[in-house]
């Protein structure tokens, strides 16, 4: 089994793109880290480099690189430099010869397609192939080039869909953005902000989130999309894969190493940018047990916060922006206000981090005139509309177990409102019904044995207590509302969104079970919960997590709930 990657940096570019001077450098990252024998473990001589290449310099390496390949072999493409779509969404890759025409539009001809990518991937005898694009697929055209862009992108049939399946084990393409996305090099960084985060991944052993010494692909883009979007929450990294591709192993990570086991915990004790109080009582005691220094930890902590830090840093230059245009204009004009989307833009800001400091420094009046212009009226806030009392408790629910568990407490709780207690009952129950005690966890194929009467018996208690708010059933609503499916393959699209929609997710991060919302302003399927994050062997990463609700959902469907 060989291992050989292609790292292409393009930072040099004909008039009418913007140079990108950290492209290349970030090629010199990529292979630090992928050559080296306790990380990536690929031979030197098994990795191509291209600086600034040619077109046709270009495409022959791409096919050198895909060419002769054994089945086990391991094929990466890496590419930093700008991506463009012609006028009908194809996808090429910019050389440093690419160009426009008399009209504005891409000459085809002076940079790399997808198209040739995706064949030489077809023809080859390789069965795990991995390209990792950092670029951007909009936007990267200065001013007067032409680039139709509709927001559609299809990275997945360009890249990643298969006509011979039974040929690819596994495929995988990694982004730095989503198709409407601009992917800027970090100011003050030599490397560009995605490209970062995968080398601190793989470099730091911090993408190894299941601690089995091994960083796989979907681990490696876990980790540099949630730092990503520590730093520039516009930004969303973007995985797409088919079979196996998730799950290719690309590098190696220690096992035991004190420094990684205490910057984990420093990723388990922030809340909102910050070490928490009792987050440093736990890393006070870490330190001590973990024997290192306090420059050690120190250097540890810095890293962690360090896109925390920078993200501040954007929301206080955008807001003494605002607040100079203020100054100057008292009424913004319409001139001015597209020079802030533009910075907010360039800042890699979303629309609700900027929303607060609107709302703060524009005159409330203005805003109102602004409301009225866009909406034609306000909509009353949630926090003004009363919530329905809950139902009475009565002797008509079915507490029958199956099992012979008292749901009583359970039942007395949910009618109570009291949801967080709730929460931990039902853990307790699910427990007692598979024959286990607390502080135990479900196994998998326990869960999707799940006794189907107990399993009704909690949903129905949550749907009814809750008035239709809560509940696995509803749970179960949702996820298929977004397009999820439960099978063996791993939608993280439809999985990122359901997280959006019951709430378990905020700013494109998974929150923590403190950072719940226990009442019924939380979002319709928030809860229950716990008894899923304690699943899979105690395992407390979102993957594990998600394994356990996918599990569970299952169970509904087959028990017809």
């Amino acid at each position: 089994m060989a291992k050989v990657a292609l790292l292409i940096g393009v930072s040099e570019y004909e008039p009418g793109l913007n140079p990108l001077a950290g492209a290349v450098k970030d090629v010199d990252a990529i292979q630090r880290v992928l050559q080296h024998p306790d990380m990536g473990g690929f031979n030197k001589a098994d990795i191509t480099v291209l600086k600034n290449p040619q077109r046709q310099a270009m495409e022959e390496a791409i096919e050198a690189l895909f060419f002769n390949r054994q089945k086990d072999d391991l094929v990466l493409v890496y590419f930093s430099g700008h991506g463009i779509k012609d006028d009908i969404g194809r996808l090429y890759l910019a050389t440093r010869q690419t160009r426009k025409n008399s009209k504005g539009e891409l000459i085809r001809t002076t940079a790399v397609a997808a198209s040739l990518i995706h064949d030489v991937m077809e023809n080859s005898r390789s069965r795990r192939q991995v390209i990792i694009l950092d670029c951007c697929f909009s936007g990267a055209f200065a001013q007067g080039m032409k680039a139709k862009d509709d927001g559609s992108l299809d990275i997945k049939n360009q890249l990643v869909e298969t006509k011979q399946p039974e040929e690819v084990q596994g495929r995988a393409v990694l982004t730095s953005s989503s198709a409407i996305e601009y992917s800027f090099e970090q100011e003050g960084s030599e490397l560009s902000v995605y490209t970062r985060y995968l080398v601190e991944g793989i470099e730091k052993g911090a993408a190894d989130t299941d601690n089995d010494g091994v960083i796989s692909v979907d681990e490696l883009h876990s980790y540099a999309r949630k730092k990503v979007q520590e730093a520039a929450p516009a930004m969303k990294p973007e995985i797409y894969a088919i079979k196996e591709g998730y799950k290719i192993q690309l590098a190696k990570a220690p096992i035991g190493d004190p420094k990684l086991q205490y910057r984990k915990e420093v990723e388990q004790c922030i809340r909102n940018g910050q070490v928490s109080r009792i987050g440093r009582r736990i890393l006070n005691r870490r330190q001590s047990e973990l024997g290192l220094s306090t420059e050690e930890v120190a250097k540890i902590e810095n890293e962690v916060l360090e896109p925390y830090r920078k993200r501040q840093q954007n929301l206080e230059e955008y807001e003494e922006a605002l607040t100079e245009a203020l100054e100057d204009e008292g009424s913004l004009s319409q001139h001015t206000r597209e020079d802030l989307k533009r910075l907010q833009q360039v800042l890699q800001l979303r629309d609700q981090d900027i929303t607060p400091i609107e709302a703060r420094l524009i005159p409330a009046r203005q805003q109102e005139g602004e409301a009225d212009e866009t909406t034609g009226s306000h909509e009353p806030l949630a926090k003004d509309i009363a919530p329905e009392p809950p139902p009475s408790t009565t002797d008509e629910d079915n507490l029958s177990s199956e099992k012979g568990v008292d749901y009583t407490k359970l039942r007395d709780l949910l009618a109570a409102q009291k949801w967080k207690e709730a929460d931990y009952e039902t853990y307790l129950v699910m427990l007692q019904a598979v024959g286990r005690k607390e502080h135990d966890w479900i196994r998998e194929e326990e869960l999707l044995n799940f006794p189907c009467t107990d399993l009704r018996i909690i949903d129905q208690l949550w749907v009814k207590y809750s008035n239709g708010h809560f509940g696995f059933s509803v749970q179960k609503e949702i996820y298929f509302s977004v397009g999820g499916k439960l099978n063996s393959e791993y939608d993280e699209e439809a999985w990122n969104k359901f997280g959006d929609r019951v709430g378990w997710s905020r700013e494109e991060n998974w929150i923590s079970y403190e950072q719940l919302t226990f009442d019924t302003t939380a979002p319709k399927g928030h809860l229950p919960l716990r008894c899923c994050w304690l699943l899979l062997g105690g395992v407390f990463s979102w993957e594990g997590r998600r394994k356990g609700v996918c599990s569970l959902l299952l169970r509904l469907v087959n028990c017809n709930i």
